[in-house]
């Protein structure tokens, strides 16, 4: 067995050696050392004179000279004496050197006490003593007594925390990380502060990371920033290699990405300390050409030319973070927001400076509170110093979210950002806050607002599309401030709305709701305008073709000859998607046709000889005037809305939206389209003109689909949200057929 076991070393021990050179030769060689030292560890010559080296060989037992006259030669009273002597002789050897320990053979005198020694050396003669290591567990057996003589007790100074194996470690730790709460970590003693489980946890993970295994530290960084500490002052300091130390720094920043700015810092001063100047310029190089792209990317660096900034003003926009949200992400938007925000900075430092104090030290004064009172932080302590940096940039990106409101509220962009913070909890910084800066802020704030610049177009049509209700305030504003019976520059304006809007889903509907508000003053024009709105609701993902109602269907068609040639344009619009074709066909709609008729004199010369008394008959039938054949109380007596379905496919009339499940009659329907229509938000005025021209009440039709949908949606569909009605949008796509 122990051949075959020496056999396998051997084997495995060679392997490894070989392994390791294809290590060397492939440059990596850290890995190459590591596999040698196994392969080096298990072939049995190796092993042997390491184990050799850690003790010096230890002797036989001891023994007496003559053991078979030294056990039965001793009486009770000997064996005792000799019992009494072992115990009271102190076996600690505190100079670490072997002991020599004298046993004579008193068989022969018949003397009961051990007597004297005959050798004169100090250490007892050569014949009877023997040498004992510092630590022995060997059995004397003289006098038939059992007596261990311990030399290990010698006393140890007591450790930090216990050290645990690489194995031992990863059996406890496979998969699991100790929970380290988040502190900032200054040097490598503050790991005795830790958990004994922690303290167990970071020697398996420094182990793994020296041997090139990197655990997921599952954000525990205090993990990673004691092994820097480690790695700085007390792994450097023994091997004294700068080398290794890059290396390992190297690896730790680029797994622990947190570790990256500090352990390059310490690197250059490590490498100053060294002397070595080259390494110092090429860190300081790479470094520079890292951080300098961050430097680029902050507000101020990125603004300063475009802006035409000054330094001081590009420094307070340092202070800034990057926002990232859809307003902002709009170029023009986002230099407004700059402008305000500059210039509200500015009429604040006016009126500090006055005081003879500064925005800056008014942010330190509520950042201080915070740092005391909320994080309970000493005062001029790193986590203070750290709190109060970060906690003035936090105040100074609250103050740029009031800025960009105003300029979202001057655009009509009416979402708003939240520009609450969770220091507003605590009463006395809120009070601070306000007292100190909130109030001037309200008062600089809205003086400041005529500088923002109207948008250019690009950024209308932005904003547009981000939100898709923006035109409602645009369209409310045209309206407000039409005047006269001519529709034409009516239409011009809503042409142009509808430019603006050219990326928003409801552009249609912008057209359809131009159309009724024409109607009663401009028949041609809405006309014109419901022509628009079919032809951008046939661009849309859905063909809604909303009917005309009862009430403007008076006005705007007074024969059946008018509906019939409005239908043909309709349907020329639906086949071939020509918008002006259609637009010219409406502007001749409206002019009067007259009948030609063509007469033969001699014939009426013979009829009149024939006839004479149809003569007056004749001339009334001769007389030009317009078809009075359908009178307009007459149209449509049997319909309730004129509507052009029988132009568009005949499938997508049919087709309904929502499951067949739902059971919706026609209007709940309807008024659930007419809400998709509106950005699902619908005011009470337009809900109750919807229910009235169905035949319905308002509160009854609400209730209804809410009834009916509520099994479905296990909530309420329809909400009342002050004067208007909303409906949640991903409720409504449960309700339509995927």
């Amino acid at each position: 067995m122990k051949i075959l076991l020496s056999f396998i070393r051997w084997s495995f021990g060679l392997f490894f050696s070989l392994v390791s050179i294809a290590g060397f030769a492939s440059g990596d060689t850290g890995m190459a050392l590591f596999i040698l030292t196994i392969g080096l560890l298990l072939i049995p010559p190796i092993w042997k004179a390491i184990r050799s080296m850690g003790s010096k060989p230890n002797k036989d037992p001891i023994q007496s000279h003559n053991p078979h006259s030294a056990i039965n030669g001793i009486n009770k009273s000997s064996r005792r004496d000799l019992k009494a002597t072992i115990e009271n002789t102190n076996p600690v050897n505190h100079s670490g050197k072997a002991h020599r320990i004298i046993v004579r053979d008193v068989s022969q005198t018949g003397n009961t006490s051990l007597g004297k020694e005959k050798d004169k050396g100090l250490y007892g003669s050569k014949e009877n003593s023997m040498v004992y290591p510092a630590q022995d567990d060997s059995i004397i057996d003289v006098t038939g007594l059992d007596v261990r003589i311990d030399f290990s007790k010698e006393p140890q100074p007591k450790e930090r925390f216990q050290e645990l194996s690489h194995n031992t470690a990863k059996e406890g730790f496979k998969g699991r990380v100790p929970f380290w709460s988040h502190q900032y970590v200054y040097q490598y003693s503050e790991l005795y502060g830790a958990s004994l489980e922690q303290r167990k946890f970071y020697q398996y993970f420094k182990e793994s990371f020296l041997a090139g295994t990197y655990l997921d530290l599952n954000g525990n960084t205090n993990y990673a920033f004691i092994l820097l500490f480690d790695l700085l002052d007390n792994d450097y300091e023994r091997h004294r290699n700068l080398a290794i130390l890059e290396n390992h720094l190297a690896a730790l920043a680029l797994h622990y990405p947190k570790t990256g700015n500090y352990s390059t810092s310490f690197l250059i001063t490590k490498m100053k300390q060294a002397g070595d100047h080259l390494g110092v310029e090429r860190l300081q190089r790479d470094t520079y050409q890292s951080s300098w792209y961050d430097e680029q990317w902050k507000l101020g660096n990125r603004y300063k030319k475009k802006l035409n900034l000054t330094d001081a003003e590009a420094a307070t926009l340092n202070n800034l973070w990057s926002p990232g949200n859809n307003f902002c992400a709009i170029e023009f938007c986002m230099e407004q927001v700059l402008r305000l925000f500059l210039a509200v900075m500015k009429g604040m430092e006016a009126e500090y400076s006055l005081e003879g104090s500064s925005v800056r030290a008014e942010l330190d004064a509520v950042s201080d509170a915070i740092a005391r009172k909320h994080f309970r932080y000493r005062k001029g302590s790193s986590n203070y110093r750290y709190s109060l940096e970060s906690t003035n940039s936090e105040l100074y990106n609250n103050l740029f979210k009031h800025c960009e409101n105003a300029v979202r509220e001057h655009y009509g962009h009416k979402r708003k950002l939240s520009t609450e913070t969770p220091y507003h909890a605590l009463p006395e910084v809120a009070t601070l806050y306000r007292e100190r800066i909130a109030t001037r802020l309200d008062r600089i704030l809205p003086a400041c607002t005529p500088l923002i610049s109207p948008p250019d177009e690009d950024t209308e049509i932005e904003l547009n599309s981000r939100n898709t209700s923006r035109w409602k305030g645009q369209f409310e504003a045209l309206t407000a401030t039409f005047k006269g019976p001519d529709g034409k520059q009516f239409v011009e304006d809503m042409k142009r709305l509808g430019t603006l809007n050219q990326k928003n889903p409801s552009l249609e509907n912008i057209f359809f709701e131009a159309s009724k508000f024409i109607a009663a003053t401009d028949r041609e024009a809405a006309l014109t305008l419901y022509v628009h709105y079919l032809y951008y609701d046939l661009q849309s993902t859905t063909f809604n073709h909303k009917p005309l109602t009862k009430t403007l269907q008076k006005g705007l068609f007074k024969t059946e000859q008018q509906l019939s040639d409005f239908e043909a344009i309709i349907a020329a619009l639906i086949k071939e998607k020509d918008l002006e074709k259609a637009v010219q066909s409406v502007s001749s709609l409206s002019a009067p046709k007259r009948k030609r008729i063509q007469l033969d004199s001699s014939l009426i010369q013979e009829v009149q000889k024939q006839h004479s008394s149809t003569v007056e008959l004749l001339n009334e039938v001769l007389q030009d005037e317009e078809d009075p054949t359908f009178q307009t109380e007459n149209l449509g007596s049997g319909q309730e809305e004129i509507s052009f379905e029988r132009m568009a496919p005949q499938e997508k009339a049919k087709e309904s939206l929502f499951l067949e499940t739902l059971a919706l009659s026609e209007t709940q329907g309807g008024l659930l389209q007419l809400f998709l229509n509106s950005d699902f938000s619908i005011s009470s005025d337009e809900v109750e003109s919807f229910a009235r021209q169905n035949g319905s009440m308002r509160n009854q039709l609400i209730d209804s689909i809410n009834e009916i949908c509520y099994d479905h949606l296990d909530d309420v569909l329809i909400e009342e949200d002050g004067e208007a009605y909303t409906i949640y949008e991903a409720n409504f796509q449960q309700l339509i057929k995927q």
